[in-house]
């Protein structure tokens, strides 16, 4: 993402508009409540909202507007503005630490907000600044140390934190070096999938799996990146990140100056693609597998450990895996561990009082939560939302809205705007019936003018008839002759006369379809429609934010989160205790 700014790394929110690819891998917070969910222009139009026409009546402009709307609520990400290809695990402390630091700042300040001054925002600005500070003496101590290092050394602190005692018997590494490639590593378990797309009597088999996998999703099949391209990425060390193609006599990485190495025979293992890597770049290139493939990488030897909603790409993960294993390909895959949460549920063991953001404040009618009282009412509020999504989507007559806005808001401007909306809608059907009586009137002029028409062209028949039957022009013919002519020369002008009046009479009408008085009713209608959608918009947006927001955020909670609500450490030990665990395969 490119955008107008001097830093070298921006704060940017999600939504569904211009940041709707954005991707952000220097980093990313969800303060206190907030997530990467946001309501798409879709979800609103299924719940009843004329977005499009709310979003061409704003003032500050279509674009503005639906970035706005569609804003995820409560997440940014740190992205970077520059112009170069950076590969982020490598970025020096002295580049990146400020966006850190204004990242944290960020979604610190906005989750203080969100607890009752008094009660224990004082405590929780401790946390806050615990964090920022570890963050920063790093940055200041190791300014050539990269952005992996501060968070590789962030997160056993994280944990200490929240247990009370440093944890035991666990180690902190990063991708990077996890799936460095080289002649050294190359026969680790982990990189027995690789083999699967480099070995010819299963290189085909992969492929199509992989391909039949994520085919009618947004990830690209293989022949999208070129001849002999396989579902990894090489990180080189002064390279960057690109494609692996794999060709039987050149290797391809596709970086943003592709690599091209020259082969002497076919690659057909992984411990030959990392001997070719090793000689050309040294023994520090990583191989990350694409969405799809990097988990039955590490499964091979690793047992992740996620979420419920950790990782989207698990049931396409599956079915390239049952792809294979159907074609008599043996693989050795770990289950993934789920975690299901119960985030929300557990916060009623902490002595916090909330001051929620505006969306939670409205769907819980309340500005000032108890924790406790939060926790055992979420579930509800939830389904009340989504119980308001359903009404409002069947409410479709906008004075049977106006009516539902003066019921559940009780403000006095929606009678207003109501006793108005009726008045233009009376204003305007007298002026319809008005203007149709017009049109009667017109149109039976038309009638008598097609009359005419008839009439006149029997004349003309009449009188060609006699032309030709006349054999001389006596006084009589001559005289029957011009009592035709006069008789055509009447008809035009009657026919000249009802045009004139149907012009008249359709001025008229025009005067009361387009004059000053119709042109205000129809404003006011207008007025009152766009303030009225603009309202139903808002009470959508409120609900698709308490909805998907709670529910996400209870699956996936941010770990500084609960010693800044609870420094008793309650919260946390009560997710522990509720915390539920399941087996995922990852072959069926």
């Amino acid at each position: 993402v490119r955008v107008g700014t001097p830093a070298r790394f921006a704060l940017m929110a999600h939504n569904d508009g211009t940041t709707r690819s954005l991707w952000s891998a220097a980093g990313e917070i969800s303060t206190l409540f907030g997530s990467e969910t946001f309501p798409r222009r879709d979800d609103y139009v299924a719940n009843g909202v004329a977005f499009e026409k709310v979003a061409a009546d704003s003032p500050q402009g279509r674009q503005a507007f639906l970035d706005a709307m569609t804003e995820a609520w409560g997440w940014r990400g740190l992205v970077y503005t520059g112009s170069r290809d950076l590969i982020v695990h490598r970025l020096p402390l002295r580049e990146v630490g400020a966006g850190v630091q204004e990242m944290l700042a960020w979604g610190f300040a906005n989750a203080l907000e969100q607890i009752q001054p008094g009660c224990c925002q004082d405590e929780a600005r401790k946390v806050a600044d615990t964090i920022a500070g570890w963050c920063q003496a790093y940055q200041t101590a190791h300014p050539d140390r990269t952005l992996s290092d501060l968070f590789q050394h962030v997160l056993p602190q994280l944990h200490t934190l929240l247990l009370g005692h440093a944890p035991a018997g666990t180690t902190v590494d990063g991708t990077a070096s996890l799936l460095r490639l080289n002649p050294e590593t190359a026969d680790l378990p982990r990189f027995r999938f690789v083999h699967l797309f480099l070995d010819p009597a299963t290189r085909g088999l992969a492929i199509n799996a992989y391909n039949q996998a994520v085919a009618g999703s947004e990830i690209y099949t293989l022949d999208k990146f070129g001849a002999g391209a396989l579902p990894f990425d090489v990180v080189l060390p002064t390279h960057g990140r690109g494609t692996l193609r794999v060709t039987p006599r050149v290797l391809f990485i596709e970086t943003r100056q592709p690599v091209a190495i020259g082969l002497k025979t076919p690659i057909t293992s992984v411990q030959e693609l990392a001997a070719v890597l090793t000689r050309k770049f040294g023994p520090d290139v990583t191989l990350v597998g694409k969405a799809v493939s990097l988990v039955s990488m590490l499964a091979q030897e690793f047992i992740f450990v996620f979420n419920e909603e950790g990782s989207l790409y698990v049931r396409r993960t599956r079915q390239m895996n049952d792809a294979l294993a159907r074609q008599g390909v043996q693989l050795d895959m770990k289950p993934i561990l789920r975690m299901r949460y119960h985030t929300w549920d557990a916060l009623d063991g902490a002595a916090t009082t909330l001051r929620p953001a505006p969306h939670l404040a409205a769907a819980f009618g309340q500005n000032v939560i108890p924790a406790s009282e939060f926790a055992q009412n979420w579930q509800r509020v939830v389904a009340e939302q989504r119980a308001i999504c359903k009404r409002i989507a069947a409410i479709r007559k906008p004075l049977a809205w106006l009516a539902y806005l003066q019921a559940r808001q009780g403000a006095a401007i929606w009678d207003d705007l109501r006793g108005d909306y009726e008045a233009a809608k009376t204003t305007l059907m007298a002026l319809r019936a008005q203007s149709a009586r017009v049109q009667d009137d017109v149109n039976a002029r038309y009638a008598r003018l097609n009359a005419l028409k008839i009439a006149r062209q029997e004349t003309q028949g009449a009188m060609g008839a006699h032309y030709r039957a006349a054999s001389e022009w006596t006084p009589d013919a001559l005289a029957q002759r011009e009592t035709f002519r006069q008789t055509l020369a009447r008809q035009d002008e009657d026919a000249r006369a009802l045009r004139d009046e149907i012009r008249l009479l359709k001025a008229r009408r025009w005067d009361i379809e387009r004059g000053a008085e119709a042109i205000q009713a129809r404003e006011t209608l207008r007025v009152v429609e766009n303030k009225s959608e603009l309202a139903r918009l808002e009470l959508v947006r409120n609900a698709l934010l308490t909805i998907e927001g709670l529910l996400h955020t209870n699956h996936r909670p941010s770990a500084w989160w609960l010693p800044m609500l609870d420094g008793s450490g309650e919260w946390f030990r009560r997710i522990v205790d509720s915390t539920e665990l399941y087996i995922e395969p990852l072959l069926s």
